[in-house]
């Protein structure tokens, strides 16, 4: 693939850099790039990724734009709360570089949907915010052997590490074992916009060195930075011999993330319980219909998308419901109340046969409502 000379302009400055170069900027123009998360991290990681030229992007992200998103997330605007999240980045971010190829995924990320997700990809990047998630897309890049670039930060500090299959030390190398009952939340703890900028940035600068061919600085390292005292570090790791997923061993069929058919999250909107259940499958919703249902039931639209809508179910729960099944429900007290607000919409209301969404479905409703 050749350079046009509008590319030749557009890239110039990073282009006469040595470390990306002509042939460089070339493989960044074939590279297939994978952002799993799009939020505080993801946002920052995929403008810069568009900005450089890259040849595809697949953005991957479940959720929905939040106002508590705003002050970090730089990517959304407030008449974009209650969209999903990758359909509105993409629609910016085409703007930003109309040449890059963009593929949006409207999915929960487990065991199950990793490998389809990392499959095809040249590099995978972390924005994601759950260590059970962050597992899965680890075995997933091991398996497909994937080079992945791992990153997260929580209140002022950050780390980032860049996993080369078989040849660095993998995830559960550096975090065996942690749940993510146990860590803390930004929704509770809080973070600095600017510890984002400065992992995000980080991580970009580790994926292009790897896609054009250089050895990236943090492969058996681990990059730690604190912006309350302004102090960054570079700390050596190695690979375990016992790690469960990279030793010589290790049981990739092992399940890390299971899918679980409802999980209760938090750090949303205050005081309201918030549940968000994934169906077995991708069902690839017919939003239109859905839109008529909501028409016929009187439900108030508050945000309506290509990939996703928003909608009050009563006036005590709202209900995010993207392309894939994927269900955010705000305000059902129980997961029973969830479940059951899911099977009328989706099973009763829009016909999808139970077994694309879970063959127990009916057995765990009936089991929690005992």
């Amino acid at each position: 693939m050749t350079l046009a000379d509008s590319e030749l302009e557009r890239y110039s400055r990073q282009i006469v850099l040595d470390d990306i170069g002509f042939e460089g900027q070339e493989k960044l123009r074939k590279a297939v790039v994978t952002v799993v998360g799009a939020g505080g991290l993801g946002t920052p990681i995929a403008q810069q990724l568009v900005a450089m030229g890259i040849g595809k992007l697949r953005l991957v992200d479940r959720d929905v734009v939040e106002i508590s998103n705003l002050h970090r997330q730089i990517l959304y605007s407030p008449e974009d709360v209650g969209l999903p999240k990758v359909e509105v980045a993409i629609r910016k971010l085409k703007k930003m570089n109309p040449d890059v190829e963009f593929e949006p995924i409207t999915a929960s990320l487990n065991d199950d949907s990793a490998k389809g997700i990392v499959r095809g990809s040249d590099i995978v990047l972390d924005g994601l915010d759950s260590i059970y998630a962050r597992y899965a897309l680890n075995r997933a890049c091991l398996k497909l052997s994937v080079p992945y670039v791992f990153g997260s930060a929580i209140e002022t500090t950050g780390s980032a590490t860049t996993i080369i299959p078989k040849k660095t030390p993998c995830l559960e190398c550096l975090y065996p074992n942690l749940r993510d009952e146990d860590l803390p939340k930004c929704g509770t703890e809080g973070v600095h916009p600017s510890i984002l900028t400065i992992v995000s940035s980080v991580e970009v600068s580790e994926a292009v060195k790897v896609l054009v061919g250089k050895e990236p600085s943090l492969a058996g390292q681990l990059f730690y930075a604190d912006i309350r005292d302004v102090t960054f570090d570079k700390i050596k790791i190695a690979r375990q011999s016992d790690c469960r997923a990279c030793n010589d061993q290790a049981d990739l069929s092992e399940e890390i993330l299971p899918r679980k058919l409802v999980e209760d999250i938090c750090g949303r909107e205050q005081g309201k319980s918030v549940h968000v259940i994934t169906p077995k499958e991708n069902l690839q919703l017919d939003l239109l219909a859905l839109k008529r249902e909501l028409s016929r039931r009187n439900s108030t639209i508050k945000a309506l998308g290509e990939h996703g809508v928003t909608f009050s179910y009563n006036p005590k729960i709202n209900v995010s419901l993207v392309r894939s099944g994927v269900a955010i429900v705000v305000g059902a007290s129980t997961e029973q109340k969830a479940l059951e607000v899911y099977d009328d919409l989706v099973i009763s209301g829009l016909r999808v046969p139970v077994e694309r969404i879970d063959p127990k479905f009916r057995v765990i409703l009936a089991s929690l409502t005992n």
